[in-house]
């Protein structure tokens, strides 16, 4: 198979018209057709609804395209190791991580870990916190950054605590809890609430209802969205409450947004720092270290 053909699709899927997946991979939007007839043939399976607007892919396309991101990734992983190989050996760190929270806590970390390892450059990359382990396990990232709901009882990996904090409600200001100082769980699972997905956020969905059971409600989730922006929008204009770490910078919402404590709620986070137990390469050993010994009073 022609890796360009995994690219393509990528970006159709995402692009959702082949002619802005042409423009952007300055070719013809004939090539993108042909490079698609040729993928499904190949597979012998129709990836792309050309019936719908705007085209989307079918079932199968939606499985394809999730592994496509993974050999895609690998596979620019690979120009990447080699062209460091070529360079003198150069060393690389990728770390991956999924939201602007996470990436707070490398602030500090990244410069101290640059002075101390002058010659391993530091490659930053956002992806879906559904994938982040999974990129961990196939060796795409050395090192994630992540709730640790995502590393839930996955024995491959082992993580480090950088971050501890509670979940809040987010409400609109139209809301009747707008200029609540707190608010109980009662009264909390007494709303509508809005959540990401499934899709969006992976074993965090499942475990934030697993804590609302813990709690003692069954919470009311009337919308499920796949970005933070589509969730402030229902949150403004659906007035409906969404949970949002008690870290997220309030710099990054709307005035008419506003974040509110909860009182004596299961809806507990951690942000941490993961690895594989089995990566014995020294630019990851030598970053662990670093996080120790920045972080090592967080439990």
């Amino acid at each position: 198979m022609n890796i360009e053909k995994i690219k393509y699709f990528i970006d159709l899927v995402e692009c959702k018209s082949f002619t802005e997946t042409a423009k952007k991979n300055f070719v013809s939007q004939t090539t993108i057709s042909q490079q698609m007839v040729s993928l499904e043939n190949e597979f012998n399976i129709q990836l792309i609804d050309r019936k719908t607007t705007p085209i989307g892919p079918t079932e199968a396309g939606y499985l394809f395209y999730e592994e496509a991101k993974i050999i895609w990734k690998q596979y620019q992983t690979m120009l990447m190791k080699m062209s460091n190989f070529s360079k003198n050996h150069e060393k690389t760190l990728r770390i991956e991580y999924s939201a602007i929270t996470d990436i707070k806590s490398l602030i500090d970390i990244i410069p101290l870990y640059k002075r101390k390892f002058t010659n391993i450059e530091v490659i930053l990359d956002k992806v879906p916190l559904k994938n982040v382990a999974d990129f961990l396990i196939r060796g795409v990232y050395d090192v994630a950054i992540a709730f640790d709901s995502e590393f839930y009882q996955n024995e491959k990996i082992t993580t480090i605590p950088v971050y501890q904090g509670k979940y809040c409600a987010a409400v609109g200001k139209d809301h009747p809890l707008y200029d609540a100082c707190e608010v109980s769980v009662k009264t909390l699972y007494h709303y509508p609430l809005v959540m990401l997905s499934p899709e969006a956020i992976g074993k965090s969905y499942e475990l934030m209802i697993q804590n609302a059971w813990k709690d003692g409600y069954q919470p009311n989730i009337e919308r499920t969205v796949t970005d933070i922006e589509t969730e402030l929008l229902m949150i403004r204009l659906e007035n409906l409450i969404g949970f949002f770490p008690d870290n997220y910078s309030t710099s990054d919402l709307t005035e008419d947004i506003r974040l509110i404590p909860l009182q004596e709620t299961h809806h507990h986070f951690k942000i941490v720092i993961a690895f594989l137990k089995e990566n014995k390469d020294e630019t990851v050993s030598s970053f662990v270290k670093t996080v120790k010994e920045k972080f090592h009073s967080i439990r």
